[in-house]
């Protein structure tokens, strides 16, 4: 085997696809507050980087969606990327992508993603590696202005649960009654193809899509296939509740609310790293509906 054939192993130089969004080590700091250091076992000697193999600090000057349109590129950010993967992202969505039970984070190996990218010929449906980028490098509701998931914050609709955001502006005003969110959750269960009662679930579809009380169409759209550049759930789609699709894990969701949160890597990781474990992520993930 040729010196270049050992090093250009089976990274796949990314089709482009569907939306956007990656999650990382939510929490407070932990893991994702250590930098990385860029190379590994699996990386060429220094004395073969060149004509084949980047540098991994070559990487930090060259627009990503580049990176993943060259081989001599793309073949170190998915080594230094996969790196920076397992130290920073590993511990919530494991080291296979798929999330780890608990962690309620999306498995980022399919084709659905929670946050629209920038395609403006496709209106973001169109997926770049930069896309998954601008999540990893400014998070998901982490307190930075440029982070994803600002306006999908699902407010508690029982008010002793609400954060001071959702405080501050829906007060401590119940909107649905126990039972009105028993229905709800019924007709929940009912979007997402699992037994439900179908008296219960009638009254869940007036009031999911009743502008004054439910209201919950507003986000999740009168089909309940979810809004995608707000970054709010499929309904339809039990497989991509990341916090249970259960009757109790519904119930739940609905009466606490939810506010799931990724840190910004920006200032975390180098550069390159970010970029690096951008193209990793985008090359793992499936690229079809």
């Amino acid at each position: 085997m040729s010196r270049k054939s050992r090093w250009i192993v089976a990274a796949p130089l990314c089709a482009l696809a569907v939306v956007a969004a990656v999650a990382c080590n939510p929490g407070n700091g932990g893991p994702a507050a250590t930098t990385t250091t860029a190379a590994n076992s699996s990386a060429p000697p220094d004395e073969e980087y060149g004509e084949f193999y980047a540098e991994p600090a070559e990487l930090a000057a060259v627009p990503v969606n580049d990176i993943a349109k060259s081989m001599r590129m793309n073949v170190t950010a998915m080594t230094v990327g996969k790196a920076v993967y397992l130290k920073n992202c590993a511990s919530c969505h494991g080291d296979d992508l798929k999330g780890v039970a608990g962690a309620h984070v999306p498995d980022l190996t399919d084709a659905f993603w929670r946050f629209s990218g920038d395609d403006i010929e496709t209106a973001g449906v169109k997926i770049y590696p930069s896309d998954v980028e601008w999540t990893v490098r400014y998070g998901i509701r982490s307190g930075h202005k440029r982070a994803r998931g600002l306006e999908a914050d699902m407010v508690a609709f029982d008010p002793q649960f609400r954060n001071a955001e959702d405080r501050a502006e829906f007060g401590d005003r119940r909107f649905l009654t126990d039972d009105e969110i028993s229905d709800v959750a019924e007709y929940v269960l009912k979007l997402s193809g699992q037994e439900a009662d179908a008296a219960k679930a009638a009254r869940g579809d007036v009031l999911f899509h009743e502008g004054t009380k439910g209201n919950c169409y507003d986000c999740h759209e009168e089909d309940g296939t979810g809004d995608l550049p707000l970054g709010s759930t499929n309904l339809t789609r039990k497989d991509l509740f990341i916090y249970g699709s259960d009757r109790a894990s519904i119930l739940e969701s609905i009466n606490k609310g939810r506010h799931g949160v990724m840190p910004a890597f920006d200032g975390k990781l180098k550069p390159e790293e970010i970029k690096a474990v951008s193209v990793y992520v985008f090359a793992r993930a499936e690229h079809e509906r």
